[in-house]
Protein backbone atom coordinates (compact mmCIF):
# COMPACT_ATOMS: atom_id res chain seq x y z
CA UNK A 1 0.00 0.00 0.00
CA UNK A 2 2.76 2.25 0.68
CA UNK A 3 4.17 1.69 -2.54
CA UNK A 4 1.39 2.48 -4.22
CA UNK A 5 1.04 5.64 -2.45
CA UNK A 6 5.02 6.53 -3.08
CA UNK A 7 4.40 5.68 -6.65
CA UNK A 8 1.58 7.66 -7.60
CA UNK A 9 3.10 10.71 -5.71
CA UNK A 10 6.04 10.37 -7.98
CA UNK A 11 4.06 10.07 -10.80
CA UNK A 12 2.22 13.33 -10.00
CA UNK A 13 5.29 14.78 -9.47
CA UNK A 14 7.81 13.75 -12.31
CA UNK A 15 4.03 14.48 -14.72
CA UNK A 16 3.79 18.10 -13.30
CA UNK A 17 7.74 18.71 -14.18
CA UNK A 18 7.56 17.12 -17.11
CA UNK A 19 4.35 18.77 -18.69
CA UNK A 20 5.88 22.18 -18.46
CA UNK A 21 8.88 21.41 -20.16
CA UNK A 22 7.20 19.48 -23.30
CA UNK A 23 4.51 22.62 -23.61
CA UNK A 24 7.07 24.95 -23.89
CA UNK A 25 9.77 23.00 -26.33
CA UNK A 26 6.45 21.97 -27.96
CA UNK A 27 5.56 26.02 -28.88
CA UNK A 28 8.81 26.64 -29.33
CA UNK A 29 8.43 24.80 -32.87
CA UNK A 30 5.31 26.64 -33.37
CA UNK A 31 5.94 30.33 -32.76
CA UNK A 32 6.83 32.61 -35.10
CA UNK A 33 9.87 35.21 -33.93
CA UNK A 34 9.21 38.49 -34.01
CA UNK A 35 12.02 41.07 -34.86
CA UNK A 36 11.66 44.96 -34.09
CA UNK A 37 14.05 48.18 -34.95
CA UNK A 38 16.60 45.96 -37.32
CA UNK A 39 18.47 48.64 -38.75
CA UNK A 40 18.96 49.31 -42.58
CA UNK A 41 21.08 52.14 -43.56
CA UNK A 42 19.69 54.13 -46.73
CA UNK A 43 22.89 55.98 -46.81
CA UNK A 44 23.76 54.36 -49.93
CA UNK A 45 20.32 55.35 -51.89
CA UNK A 46 20.74 58.96 -51.37
CA UNK A 47 22.09 60.83 -54.08
CA UNK A 48 24.92 62.82 -53.82
CA UNK A 49 25.07 65.76 -50.52
CA UNK A 50 20.95 65.92 -51.21
CA UNK A 51 18.68 63.85 -49.07
CA UNK A 52 16.79 62.59 -52.51
CA UNK A 53 16.75 58.76 -52.80
CA UNK A 54 17.89 56.92 -56.06
CA UNK A 55 15.09 54.09 -56.45
CA UNK A 56 16.93 52.19 -58.50
CA UNK A 57 19.28 51.13 -55.55
CA UNK A 58 18.30 47.77 -53.61
CA UNK A 59 19.32 48.35 -49.47
CA UNK A 60 19.86 44.39 -49.46
CA UNK A 61 18.17 42.00 -47.61
CA UNK A 62 17.47 42.12 -44.06
CA UNK A 63 19.07 39.86 -41.92
CA UNK A 64 16.51 36.61 -41.54
CA UNK A 65 15.64 36.33 -44.97
CA UNK A 66 13.62 33.38 -46.22
CA UNK A 67 15.67 30.37 -47.49
CA UNK A 68 14.62 26.74 -49.22
CA UNK A 69 11.19 25.73 -47.74
CA UNK A 70 10.22 29.31 -45.84
CA UNK A 71 10.15 31.03 -49.19
CA UNK A 72 6.52 29.39 -50.26
CA UNK A 73 5.68 28.32 -47.05
CA UNK A 74 6.86 30.76 -44.38
CA UNK A 75 7.72 33.87 -46.29
CA UNK A 76 7.98 37.17 -43.82
CA UNK A 77 4.80 38.78 -42.21
CA UNK A 78 3.69 41.58 -40.12
CA UNK A 79 6.26 44.19 -41.67
CA UNK A 80 6.40 47.52 -40.85
CA UNK A 81 9.39 50.05 -41.79
CA UNK A 82 9.89 53.33 -39.95
CA UNK A 83 13.12 55.90 -40.12
CA UNK A 84 14.88 56.22 -37.13
CA UNK A 85 12.86 58.88 -35.22
CA UNK A 86 9.70 55.85 -35.61
CA UNK A 87 8.12 57.61 -38.81
CA UNK A 88 6.13 54.37 -39.98
CA UNK A 89 6.41 54.99 -44.15
CA UNK A 90 3.74 53.65 -46.13
CA UNK A 91 4.20 50.08 -47.71
CA UNK A 92 4.14 50.49 -51.88
CA UNK A 93 4.02 54.10 -51.68
CA UNK A 94 6.90 54.52 -49.42
CA UNK A 95 8.72 51.45 -49.68
CA UNK A 96 8.28 47.81 -51.28
CA UNK A 97 10.18 44.48 -49.41
CA UNK A 98 10.47 42.09 -50.79
CA UNK A 99 8.53 39.10 -48.16
CA UNK A 100 10.43 35.94 -50.03
CA UNK A 101 13.65 37.58 -50.73
CA UNK A 102 13.66 40.73 -47.81
CA UNK A 103 15.08 43.45 -50.38
CA UNK A 104 14.21 46.64 -49.07
CA UNK A 105 13.71 49.46 -51.68
CA UNK A 106 12.81 52.97 -50.24
CA UNK A 107 11.06 54.87 -53.13
CA UNK A 108 11.73 58.71 -54.16
CA UNK A 109 8.68 60.20 -52.89
CA UNK A 110 8.44 63.60 -50.60
CA UNK A 111 7.41 61.66 -47.21
CA UNK A 112 10.59 59.61 -47.55
CA UNK A 113 12.84 62.31 -48.16
CA UNK A 114 11.54 64.02 -45.15
CA UNK A 115 11.78 60.53 -43.30
CA UNK A 116 15.63 60.48 -44.38
CA UNK A 117 16.52 63.96 -44.40
CA UNK A 118 19.45 64.08 -41.58
CA UNK A 119 19.38 60.36 -41.28
CA UNK A 120 20.46 56.77 -42.82
CA UNK A 121 18.74 54.69 -41.16
CA UNK A 122 15.57 52.67 -41.45
CA UNK A 123 14.09 50.52 -38.38
CA UNK A 124 12.47 47.25 -39.80
CA UNK A 125 9.87 45.07 -37.74
CA UNK A 126 9.00 41.71 -38.80
CA UNK A 127 7.66 38.26 -38.34
CA UNK A 128 9.55 35.23 -39.67
CA UNK A 129 10.25 31.32 -39.20
CA UNK A 130 12.88 29.94 -37.24
CA UNK A 131 15.03 27.08 -38.63
CA UNK A 132 12.91 24.52 -36.75
CA UNK A 133 9.45 26.06 -36.64
CA UNK A 134 7.23 23.52 -37.71
CA UNK A 135 4.98 24.84 -40.82
CA UNK A 136 2.24 22.34 -40.83
CA UNK A 137 -0.83 23.00 -38.84
CA UNK A 138 -1.89 19.45 -38.09
CA UNK A 139 1.75 18.82 -37.05
CA UNK A 140 1.92 21.80 -34.07
CA UNK A 141 -1.81 20.43 -33.39
CA UNK A 142 -0.25 17.05 -33.07
CA UNK A 143 1.96 18.16 -30.52
CA UNK A 144 -0.05 19.89 -28.33
CA UNK A 145 -2.27 17.27 -28.45
CA UNK A 146 0.36 14.15 -27.49
CA UNK A 147 1.60 16.76 -24.44
CA UNK A 148 -2.09 17.22 -23.05
CA UNK A 149 -2.53 13.33 -23.60
CA UNK A 150 0.95 13.28 -21.32
CA UNK A 151 -0.52 14.78 -18.91
CA UNK A 152 -3.78 13.50 -18.75
CA UNK A 153 -2.19 9.95 -18.65
CA UNK A 154 0.18 10.85 -15.66
CA UNK A 155 -2.44 12.10 -13.98
CA UNK A 156 -4.69 9.59 -14.56
CA UNK A 157 -2.54 6.86 -13.34
CA UNK A 158 -1.63 9.33 -10.22
CA UNK A 159 -5.72 9.27 -9.39
CA UNK A 160 -5.82 5.08 -10.37
CA UNK A 161 -3.28 4.81 -7.69
CA UNK A 162 -4.44 6.60 -4.90
CA UNK A 163 -7.80 5.28 -5.48
CA UNK A 164 -6.30 2.13 -4.83
CA UNK A 165 -4.71 2.89 -1.63
CA UNK A 166 -7.63 4.29 -0.49
CA UNK A 167 -9.63 1.55 -1.54
CA UNK A 168 -7.28 -0.57 0.42
CA UNK A 169 -7.82 1.36 3.52
CA UNK A 170 -11.49 0.90 2.95
CA UNK A 171 -12.24 4.65 3.10
CA UNK A 172 -13.60 5.09 -0.32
Amino acid sequence: MMQKLLIGFITLIVGIMLVGTLAVQGNLVGDKLVITDEVVSVATAKLGSTDSLNVSVDLGPITNVPTTWKITDCPLTSITVTNATGTALTVTTDYTLSTTTGVLNVLNTTATVAAFTGSNNSLIDYTYCGDDYLNLSWGRMGIDTAVGLFALGLFLISVGLFYSVYKDLNIA
